[in-house]
């Protein structure tokens, strides 16, 4: 995979993000909902656009954005779009680690956001 194949998938899952998902049909074995997907991505989103103060507010908001990007990858686009380019290496994203990234990125950031 090269790194043009790479970016156009990253493009095309924030297109499908910031459109609300609403082409897009969730797989039946899919461990999270597309709500909570769509949840996490604007809540992590309004976080950065409100530029919070606080280095580790925004580094969890970033994380939480770029795992919903990741894990709409796996869930609505072809098997390709699983691998990333990290560092000139590839690797294959993984539908149910990305969700457990998730949510354990979207507790944390609830948590220091709200305390």
């Amino acid at each position: 995979m090269n790194r043009n194949l790479d970016e156009k998938y990253h493009r095309l899952a924030l297109a499908a993000l910031h459109e609300g998902l609403l082409n897009q049909k969730i797989p039946e074995k899919s461990p999270c909902t597309k709500r909570e997907l769509l949840e996490a991505f604007e809540y992590s989103g309004s976080i950065l656009r409100e530029n919070r103060s606080g280095e580790q507010i925004r580094i969890i908001a970033d994380s939480v954005l770029v795992t919903c990007i990741r894990l709409a990858r796996c869930l609505f686009f072809p098997r390709e779009a699983r691998l990333i380019v990290l560092q000139g290496k590839e690797y294959t994203l993984d539908m149910y680690s990305q969700t457990e990234s998730l949510r354990r990125n979207i507790d944390d950031l609830k948590k220091i956001v709200e305390g």
